[in-house]
């Protein structure tokens, strides 16, 4: 990115998570869902994200390198694959004929 330096590009994205994740309704969902296994599933994905969200922070301001002049995002990804594939559409095959019905039973 030209305008943007990373660390505010990071801490803007882990600003956005904070959010998401300490709405009112969000955490009462955690606190207070009917469901028990929900309950305890959520928390554990809850604390999960706490963990990683912390290492992430400790990784970006201790562990990773970054670099004055690195790749291009084309250098980086090569070129855009945008023909290969169309997963968003939705086309019915054709039907195969039927396999003619054999009658069990029946002399002719």
């Amino acid at each position: 990115m030209t305008r943007l330096k990373p660390w505010m590009l990071f801490f803007s994205v882990k600003l956005i998570e904070l959010a998401v994740q300490s709405r009112p309704k969000a955490l009462a969902r955690i606190l207070f869902h009917k469901d028990r296994e929900q309950r305890h599933s959520m928390r554990w994905y809850t604390q999960m994200g706490r963990r990683v969200w912390f290492r992430e922070v400790w990784g970006f301001l201790m562990r990773d390198v970054r670099v004055q002049d690195g790749p291009t995002l084309a250098e980086f990804w090569g070129a855009p694959q945008d023909a290969e594939e169309a997963s968003m559409v939705f086309a019915r095959r054709a039907s195969k004929p039927a396999a003619p019905a054999l009658e069990i039973g029946r002399n002719s």
